[in-house]
């Protein structure tokens, strides 16, 4: 069996925030039992993978009760993570995530106008990651790149850079709110972005997309789950132990079965899995025709518009183009 990780969402959509453009708005909120997650920690412990690693998200996970916690750090697991709105993180959280060796991914889209999509809560969560940085939590900073902050990309990058003590950034496309970006804002961002951290902080700072790029690049392999070949890294646990191939695709249609009632062989081999990894490379004319394909592999499947093109397609090929000193042809 190959290895994949668990993101496991102890609240389900349940969250104290109702961000503007949060993907997850609409979803079900509720809590993990102590016995399901029990369970589901217990039969991934004894797959035989080399490598085993969870994820909590939401929602917003620190809402979980003290169990979800206590379960997690006794289990035989090789990494533990957490992605968070951090407006919860207190002391108490802060010592746990550092004590435990949690990777803590703080959410924050820039300064208090970039983050203004956030519901009111840019104070709150500043205070949560300097309790990080208090603590010495190992963290990163994930920034969702929206309306709000696209066309001010480089101020907010600048920002989080010089403001907090983590080395580690994410930047995020929105692609399905009204704040949606276009692929013309996207390139342009990413190209902006590149040429700043490239001038003074390439070998400092490391930004997750230029990361999978250079290795794509370098070695033909990505680290992004959406460079990938295929869609088959992780799974997702909900609150009720429903399980999914993608936190995108947390849905009637992709369901793969429940860790009460289904084993992880049947759900890992099934075949609505297998389909849904497959997709990734189910790509039109226009993709494999493309000169950048191997980096991109046509993007993420939610980015793709119903002709199976990326919306953000334009953008991409013209940043590829600019690092490669190429023209996007």
């Amino acid at each position: 069996m190959d290895d994949f990780s668990l993101l496991i969402k102890p609240v389900g959509g349940t969250c104290n925030l109702r961000c503007s453009y949060c993907f997850y708005l609409g979803h079900k909120g509720g809590t993990i039992s102590r016995g399901l997650l029990e369970r589901t920690l217990e039969s991934y412990a004894a797959l035989p993978i080399a490598h085993r690693s969870v994820a909590l998200q939401g929602g917003e996970p620190l809402l979980a009760p003290p169990y979800v916690f206590e379960l997690l750090e006794a289990a035989k697991l090789d990494s533990i993570s957490v992605q968070t709105n951090a407006t919860l993180i207190d002391d108490s959280f802060a010592e746990r995530f550092a004590a435990h060796r949690y990777l803590v991914g703080a959410s924050l889209d820039g300064n208090r106008s970039h983050s203004s999509a956030r519901d009111g809560a840019y104070d709150r969560t500043v205070n949560g990651i300097r309790l990080l940085e208090k603590h010495g939590a190992d963290y990163n900073l994930l920034a969702v790149v929206s309306k709000r902050n696209v066309r001010d990309i480089v101020a907010a990058y600048t920002f989080l850079r010089d403001n907090f003590a983590t080395r580690h950034h994410q930047y995020i496309e929105c692609t399905s709110s009204p704040l949606a970006i276009t692929a013309e804002e996207w390139g342009e961002a990413l190209v902006k972005l590149y040429y700043e951290w490239s001038a003074h902080d390439a070998g400092r700072i490391a930004i997750r997309l230029f990361e999978s790029v250079m290795n794509s690049v370098a070695y033909g392999w990505p680290t992004l789950c959406s460079f990938s070949t295929h869609c088959a890294h992780y799974l997702v646990v909900e609150h009720d132990g429903n399980v999914y191939p993608c936190d995108f695709y947390v849905d009637e249609k992709h369901l793969l079965g429940n860790v009460a009632t289904h084993s992880w062989e049947e759900m890992v081999s099934s075949a609505k899995r297998l389909s849904f990894s497959q997709a990734k490379t189910r790509l039109p004319e226009k993709c494999l025709g493309c000169k950048y394909l191997r980096l991109c592999i046509g993007d993420c499947q939610r980015n793709r518009n119903a002709n199976g093109v990326s919306v953000l397609c334009e953008g991409y090929r013209r940043f590829f183009g600019h690092i490669l000193g190429e023209s996007a042809v």
